[in-house]
C-alpha cells in the first residue's frame, strides 16, 4: 500500500475557500449513506482533513456530485459538504483532474456563452414571433422585469417551449424584456468544475449587463441560474431582485391576476405529481409555491409521490452531471418509478435539467408518464376557453 502524500496546508486552504471548519465532521458517515450518486464523501472529507490532496482530486467520485445537499439534510453536524466539496474541485482544475466532458462544456462558454454548442447568434431565436421587447434593440429601459431563458431552455428543442410558455404568461400580465443574443451563461457550470479566475469575469460582465438593462427584477427559468444571481453573484456586486418563476406566478395568483381554466366537459380530473427540485426545495424551501400554481387549474389533482419536499429524490443533473456519464442505475430512474406509483399521468417539475434527465428516464423504464413544467400546464390552462 502506498503511503498517504501529505499536504500541511491543504487544510487550511480547504476552509479559506469553503469558509467553514473541516474539523465539525466527526465521519459518522452519514453522507455517503445518503448520496443519491454514489459519491464517497465521508473518505472525501477525511482526505482533506489530513492534507491527502492528490487521493482526494484523484478520486473520480468528487466530480459525480450532484450538490443536491441530501448529505447537508441529514448530517448531524451541519457541515456544509457541498461548499467543502467545491473548495476541493477548485484545487483540482487547478491540478488539470477534471473530467474532459466538463472541460468540454466550459469551453463551449469561453467560445460561445453557453455549454451546450449552441450559436451566440441563435441564443434568442426561442423567442421568435412572441413580439417580446429585446433590450438593446433600442434605447428603451422602460421594462422593469427581465426573463432571463439560460442556456438549457434557450437552445434545447424540447426545453425551448418550456420558455415560450412561460414568456406568454408573463407578457400577458406584466412589461417584460429579454436579453437575447445579449444574454449569456450564468455560469452554473464554470462554478461548478471550480474555474474561480473565468467565473469571476463572467459574472462581472453578466451584472454589467443586467444593470444596463434598467431591470429593477430579474426571472429566471432554471432554479441553477437562480442560485447563481441570489446567491453567488451578490459577493461580486449589486443585482436586481432575484425570483425563480415560480415565487412570481404564485404572486400573480396572489393578486387574482391570473384565472386558470383547464376544465373540460367530461370532469375528469388529471393526476399529476410534482417533482421538488434540489436547488429550489433543499436549497431555497420553494415547496408551496409551485404547488399553488397546480392546484389553482381546476382539472388537476395533485398527489405526492413517497420522498417529497426536504426529502425528494435528485434528478441527477446538477453540479456539471449533465456533461458527464454515468453507469448503471440513476437517480432519476428511481424517480419517475416513484412518480409513477402515485398514479399520475403527469409529472410536474420546475427545472429543465429535471425535464431532460426525467424524460430520459421514463423512456429507459418504459413508463407511460408526461413530463411537463409547471409553466407549460399553467399555460395550457389559461388558453383553454
Amino acid at each position: 500500500m502506498c503511503a498517504l502524500k501529505i499536504e500541511p496546508l491543504l487544510s487550511e486552504n480547504i476552509e479559506e475557500l469553503a469558509g467553514q471548519s473541516l474539523s465539525v465532521c466527526y465521519q459518522c458517515g452519514t453522507c455517503t449513506a445518503a448520496c443519491p450518486l454514489g459519491v464517497h464523501v465521508r473518505k472525501l472529507v477525511r482526505q482533506m482533513q489530513l492534507g491527502a490532496k492528490e487521493d482526494a482530486v484523484g478520486d473520480n467520485t468528487l466530480w459525480s456530485c450532484a450538490t443536491c445537499k441530501l448529505c447537508e439534510l441529514r448530517c448531524p453536524r451541519g457541515v456544509n459538504i457541498t461548499d467543502l466539496l467545491h473548495a476541493l474541485r477548485i484545487l483540482g482544475f487547478q491540478g488539470r483532474k477534471a473530467p474532459a466532458k466538463l472541460e468540454q462544456a466550459l469551453w463551449g462558454v469561453y467560445e460561445e456563452g453557453n455549454p451546450w454548442n449552441g450559436k451566440k447568434l441563435e441564443r434568442g431565436k426561442w423567442a421568435e414571433g412572441l413580439g417580446l421587447k429585446v433590450v438593446g434593440n433600442t434605447s428603451d429601459r422602460s421594462s422593469k422585469v427581465l426573463l432571463y431563458a439560460g442556456c438549457a431552455v434557450s437552445y434545447d428543442p424540447r426545453l425551448q417551449n418550456v420558455a415560450r410558455s412561460l414568456a406568454e404568461i408573463l407578457k400577458d400580465n406584466v412589461d417584460v424584456a429579454i436579453l437575447g443574443e445579449r444574454e449569456s451563461c450564468c455560469g452554473d457550470v464554470v462554478y461548478q468544475i471550480g474555474e474561480d479566475a473565468y467565473f469571476e469575469e463572467l459574472v462581472q460582465n453578466n451584472i454589467k449587463t443586467f444593470k444596463d438593462s434598467g431591470a429593477d427584477t430579474l426571472i429566471t427559468v432554471s432554479p441553477h441560474c437562480f442560485n447563481m444571481f441570489k446567491t453567488v453573484y451578490p459577493n461580486y456586486g449589486s443585482m436586481p431582485n432575484v425570483v425563480h418563476y415560480t415565487e412570481f406566478l404564485s404572486n400573480l395568483l396572489d393578486k387574482d391576476a391570473l384565472k386558470p381554466n383547464g376544465g373540460n366537459s367530461s370532469g375528469e380530473k388529471t393526476v399529476t405529481t410534482y417533482h421538488d427540485p434540489c436547488y429550489l426545495g433543499r436549497y431555497y424551501g420553494i415547496y408551496e409555491e409551485p404547488r399553488k400554481i397546480l392546484e389553482s387549474i381546476p382539472n388537476i389533482t395533485l398527489a405526492e409521490m413517497s420522498d417529497t419536499k426536504e426529502n425528494a429524490l435528485c434528478c441527477g443533473g446538477g453540479g456539471g452531471q449533465m456533461w458527464t456519464d454515468h453507469d448503471g442505475a440513476r437517480p432519476s430512474h428511481e424517480r419517475v418509478v416513484q412518480a409513477s406509483e402515485t398514479k399520475a399521468s403527469v409529472m410536474a417539475t420546475s427545472c429543465p435539467y429535471c425535464i431532460q434527465n426525467f424524460e430520459d428516464a421514463t423512456k429507459t423504464k418504459g413508463l407511460e408518464l408526461k413530463v411537463m413544467d409547471v409553466s407549460e400546464i399553467l399555460n395550457q390552462s389559461l388558453k383553454k376557453k
